[in-house]
């Protein structure tokens, strides 16, 4: 496992982390009806430029309803070299 799973009341001091990139694996009827300020849909597109970006030390924060689907997609990241991902 190259993620961490986090609690609840570690979330307010990782979202300070100034270049979080926050991933919202929910669908799109959820996420247009309430998210984390600052999150992104985690799209095919955006996980293209995930791989191609150099900056693999940037915190990246995965969330989905469960926990469940987002530590696959925690893990895919991982795999490509990021050291600092959450779930």
């Amino acid at each position: 496992m190259n993620y961490q799973d986090i609690r609840a009341d570690a979330l307010p001091l990782l979202l300070a982390e100034p270049d979080l990139l926050v991933l919202d694996f929910r669908g799109p009827a959820s996420f247009a009806q309430d998210h984390l300020d600052g999150a992104q849909p985690a799209s095919d597109a955006l996980l293209k430029a995930l791989m191609k970006d150099r900056q693999r030390n940037r915190p990246v924060l995965v969330y989905c309803y469960r926990g469940n689907s987002s530590r696959d997609l925690c893990q895919f990241i991982a795999g490509f070299g990021y050291s600092r991902v959450y779930n």
